[in-house]
């Protein structure tokens, strides 16, 4: 398997649902209590969130965890997919 960045995944996916939803980053920071710095950089892939700021995002964009993992959980096997393509 090709080396994926997962926190980049999930900050992608995390925007995607964010923009689709129309709603700012300070917007969502501040609906969340976290800063929108903190808010940027996950969505950059540059941080690392606790299980408490994963929970905190997902109620503020009122998606379940679990649907915001799925979505990622999606994109790896779409990746996965791929790579088995041009492996072969």
């Amino acid at each position: 398997m090709t080396d994926v960045d997962y926190y980049a995944l999930f900050g992608k996916k995390l925007t995607e649902i964010r923009k689709e939803k129309g709603i700012a980053q300070d917007k969502l920071a501040l609906k969340c209590e976290i800063a929108r710095s903190f808010v940027g950089e996950v969505e950059r892939g540059k941080r690392n969130l606790s299980l408490k700021s994963m929970c905190k995002l997902a109620i503020g964009l009122n998606v379940s965890v679990s649907a915001l993992l799925e979505l990622v959980d999606k994109e790896i096997a779409h990746i996965d997919r791929l790579n088995q393509i041009v492996e072969k």
